[in-house]
């Protein structure tokens, strides 16, 4: 399948949209980070369950009324 630019797959399902929200951002020691993005449902609800999951990603669910 070819990407088009811009284009972002998800990291639990590998669906790709321009629907994206983004659910983690990976710092690196030297260059840009990168950001990890999914569906945001059911996709981001199940990251957002993860321990690591950062807390403002389900700040973003709430805001969108994805979060309970």
């Amino acid at each position: 399948m070819t990407m088009w630019p811009g284009a972002v797959r998800c990291v639990v399902c590998e669906h790709s949209g321009a629907d994206m929200m983004l659910v983690q951002v990976i710092e690196t020691g030297s260059g840009p980070g990168r950001g990890q993005y999914a569906c945001p449902s059911p996709c981001a609800q199940q990251y957002a369950k993860r321990f690591y999951a950062p807390d403002w990603l389900r700040e973003d669910l709430y805001a969108r009324g994805l979060w309970p």
